[in-house]
């Protein structure tokens, strides 16, 4: 299921609907952290067990006289004794509704993000056989829904996948040039002047900590606002830039991929990758913190070559299956990058081969490419656009030639932006053409600009070739 679709829900509603317990076995304690937060808030009993816990004595307890709805735990908690005593006892209580484990592509080997800790979680289903069990995750194929299923020795499993498609983000990719704030400045700008007031948050993905720190270091110096986060940094100090950046205090992190498990921000309006990600699954999974609420939002990656040597050299102590595996995982990324496909469609058939493939307006950079080539071209069937034409000079015209294009698009599509006059929102054809994204306009309106047609639009009709 998508990043933001409402997977932890699925783990959630029945034990506050059951007034049971539910365990949820959860990579991070940040994330443990936040969602315990977000229960709370929502007065909803819930409490985590592990080092960071103050008193897991007390909550221990407190689970055992049915206190809490939802029990967050790691993996490597439930990997000792002592805790497997306590899930033995408690689930004697018949207190316990369901075991679901969150990002469940950690227990395969074949996953992106495979941890040991993880692969061992199969135990808890000899040790609670009676009780059900489940495994959420956004970044699964194929092969790692079999192998989790397989891990957690899952009888008859019910194997949901529903569409990994986020319609909101719009995909695009260019190579680095030489400097770090001439690469990133021009994207922030261009972000903020088409979200207008919905201004949102910023993520900015690197590689390595050193790189973190050089791109958060050159941006502030750049008169840009953020703030860097990695593993090395102090834990007062991380869990004070998470903070801050939740409540819009800083408006853009930079962070190593430590960075995001734990957030659950629904306005980020832009997450980029500066340097190549690891491969397509990781991706997906950092991207995933952007448009959370649905709203229009931006995923740009910066890459060069080299980076691409970087994955190689990860790759020297693998061998045999494992390494054909990461080959062709980094092979598929690359492939993303540099070709001309478009992104959406290479990104969705990397976890669904056979799925059906719908285009939509508002896809990735090579679609907004195409669309523009296609419209300065004669090749293949024909599309009629003559209507869509008429109506944008038609549109230039009721705005009596004072606006560019993006004002009269503004218009078109039914804006309240303040750089529409108000005294044209009364006109007959403002919000006439709001089915068609902006992209969409932008490219046919530079269509006649291009040609030199102008008014002659109205005299021929306008044919693109698909």
């Amino acid at each position: 299921m998508a990043t933001g679709y409402g997977k932890s829900l699925c783990y959630q509603f029945p034990p506050v609907y059951h007034n049971k317990l539910a365990i949820v076995v959860s990579p991070l304690i940040s994330l443990m952290e936040n969602q315990v937060l977000g229960l709370k808030m929502c007065n909803i009993a819930a409490c985590q067990l592990g080092s960071s816990q103050t008193d897991n004595q007390g909550v221990m307890e407190g689970a055992l006289h049915g206190n809490y709805r939802l029990l967050y735990v790691t993996p490597e908690w439930c990997s000792g004794q002592y805790s497997r005593d306590f899930l033995t006892k408690l689930n004697k209580t018949n207190a316990i509704i369901l075991v679901a484990i969150d990002e469940a592509h950690c227990i395969s080997q074949w996953g992106f993000d495979f941890r040991a800790s993880y692969r061992n979680l199969g135990e808890l289903r000899d040790l609670l056989p009676d009780v059900p069990f489940m495994g959420v995750t956004a970044t699964a194929t194929h092969q790692v829904r079999a192998d989790v299923c397989h891990s957690l020795k899952l009888r008859c499993p019910k194997v949901i996948c529903t569409s990994f498609d986020r319609p909101n983000i719009y995909l695009s990719v260019s190579m680095k040039g030489n400097d770090i704030l001439s690469d990133i400045k021009p994207l922030l700008n261009k972000i903020k002047k088409v979200n207008g007031s919905n201004k949102g948050s910023t993520i900015i993905y690197c590689p390595t900590k050193k790189i973190t720190d050089k791109v958060a270091e050159e941006l502030n110096a750049g008169g840009i606002k953020c703030a860097n986060y990695h593993a090395s940094l102090s834990l007062k100090l991380r869990h004070e830039v998470h903070e801050n950046f939740v409540k819009d205090i800083i408006p853009i992190v930079v962070a190593t991929v430590a960075f995001g498990m734990g957030i659950d921000k629904p306005d980020v309006r832009l997450v980029v990758h500066y340097g190549a990600p690891k491969d397509l699954e990781s991706f997906y999974q950092e991207i995933g913190r952007a448009g959370r609420d649905g709203l229009q939002s931006y995923c740009h990656t910066f890459y060069c070559k080299s980076d691409f040597q970087v994955s190689e050299y990860f790759f020297k102590n693998l061998s045999g299956k494992f390494l054909d595996h990461k080959r062709k995982l980094a092979g598929t990324l690359q492939y993303y990058l540099q070709s001309r496909e478009c992104r959406r469609k290479i990104l969705l058939s990397h976890f669904d081969p056979t799925g059906e493939f719908s285009r939509i307006n508002n896809c990735c950079d090579n679609c907004s490419r195409g669309l523009l080539s296609l419209l300065i071209t004669n090749k293949g069937p024909s599309y009629d656009l003559t209507d869509d034409a008429l109506l944008l000079l038609e549109a230039a015209k009721a705005l009596n030639g004072k606006f560019g294009l993006t004002v009269i698009i503004l218009f078109l599509r039914g804006s309240e932006s303040k750089r529409l006059p108000k005294t044209y929102c009364s006109h007959k054809l403002y919000g006439i053409g709001n089915r068609k994204s902006e992209a969409w306009w932008k490219c046919l309106g530079k269509f006649p600009l291009r040609q030199r047609l102008g008014c002659s639009l109205l005299k021929y009709r306008v044919v693109i070739f698909i």
